[in-house]
């Protein structure tokens, strides 16, 4: 029987383009049109989107929705280092 880890692989932001490590989970509850921006856990979910701290601060709820952001402590973003992958 196989067994395959997925802990060694690079967890990268779900944002196309994009080559930072993810740190941020985005949680959507669509019953109470609520956005939970929460710090990345070890357990992964493909159903869960998964951003870097750049896409994170960046990102607004859609109309009508309202957004609570529990990461803790806040995430300091340092764009100096920021990668981004460009299409010739």
């Amino acid at each position: 029987m196989f067994s395959y880890v997925t802990t060694s692989q690079p967890r990268l932001c779900s944002r196309p383009l994009c080559a930072n490590d993810a740190q941020v989970l985005l949680l959507f509850d669509y019953e109470t049109r609520l956005v939970e921006l929460k710090a990345i856990n070890k357990t992964r979910d493909s159903n869960l989107m998964e951003l870097c701290a750049v896409h994170a601060d960046r990102f607004r709820p859609p109309q009508g929705w309202s957004c609570h952001d529990e990461r803790e402590p806040k995430l300091n973003v340092d764009r100096s280092h920021v990668q981004y992958a460009f299409r010739d």
